[in-house]
């Protein structure tokens, strides 16, 4: 095995300090010049010091590779834009309104690729969702809860929505999305989920612009495989990403990551459109642009504490 195969084996977190030890060494080399030493040893240990700097920088970037060290510029983006706005000096605007989906051509500036959220957002699922939650919880003897609380859970990993609403060991979590699965499958009957209004219409528009679209969802990669086939979204949006499909899910930045590094596409060149904060934050964590939309499962409150950069309502 290479050395740079075995250092990109290494941990996020190890390639940020190795990356960081490079500044002390940057910063060593210029100060030697005021060193009591002679002009001989001056050039010795400017070139020593350079050289670990050098050799610091380097390797922190291999350990990152190219997912880490987009994953590090939207982190350092994203804690300049918190002092900015800590101090009051920022000169960002403040979260803007729309009434239709990119009905305002701002939105889309500069805009390359389209990340979707499925449900409440491409697909009205909120119904099927729910009653299979309910169903869930009923035939486990757990606590009910309501339907309204079952909805503010969407957009979360299916083991999450029961835990973030019921007190569990993870074994009965993993048993709840077990009974799920099970009892989603006989009640997703065609024409239990429908798309939204315009869906069609807008992702028409957008695919005659030459803007990638994918989605990136909660659900099972297959699940959401065949419901995007049955509303007839497969023409448009080429990726999809389940929750299946990576490691950290929402609202990390892996599946906005990984559908980046699929396009080839920078995240300053990417929007993610979702109606839950866990979509918006995903977003934000990856770096890219955001729009909230309240027609779905979320509220309004909670996409503009999440700061999305737009929210049709």
């Amino acid at each position: 095995m290479s050395i740079k195969n075995k250092l990109q084996k290494l941990s996020f977190r190890t390639g940020v300090i190795v990356l960081l030890l490079c500044l002390p060494f940057y910063l060593l080399s210029f100060l030697q010049m005021f060193f009591p030493v002679s002009a001989a040893t001056k050039g010795v240990l400017f070139v020593v010091f350079y050289g670990l700097a050098k050799s610091c920088q380097y390797g922190g970037l291999t350990i990152l590779g190219v997912e880490g060290y987009k994953r590090l510029k939207g982190y350092f983006r994203r804690g300049k834009r918190v002092n900015l706005e800590a101090n009051g000096l920022s000169n960002e605007k403040t979260i803007r309104y729309c009434p239709d989906l990119f009905a305002n051509p701002e939105i889309l500036s500069g805009i390359r690729l389209v990340i979707f959220d499925f449900d409440g957002t491409l697909g009205d699922s909120q119904k099927l969702i729910t009653d299979t939650m309910l169903a869930t919880i009923e035939r486990l003897g757990l606590p009910m809860r309501s339907r309204e609380e079952c909805a503010r859970t969407i957009g979360l990993p299916l083991r999450e929505c029961f835990s973030s609403i019921i007190p569990m060991s993870e074994e009965q979590a993993n048993e709840c999305a077990e009974v799920y699965s099970e009892i989603f499958n006989v009640k997703n009957v065609p024409g239990a989920v429908t798309a939204f209004p315009g869906v069609h219409e807008t992702l028409e528009r957008l695919s005659k612009q030459g803007i990638f679209m994918s989605i990136a969802s909660s659900r099972n990669h297959s699940s959401l495989t065949k419901l995007v086939e049955d509303l007839g979204l497969s023409n448009y949006t080429t990726y999809l990403i389940g929750a299946d499909d990576v490691v950290n899910k929402k609202p990390a930045a892996e599946p906005v990551i990984v559908t980046l590094q699929h396009f080839g596409v920078e995240a300053h060149e990417t929007l993610v459109v979702g109606d839950a904060e866990f979509d918006i934050l995903m977003g934000r964590n990856a770096g890219t642009h955001t729009c909230g939309v309240i027609y779905g499962n979320g509220s309004r409150e909670s996409l503009e504490a999440a700061k999305a950069d737009w929210i049709v309502c």
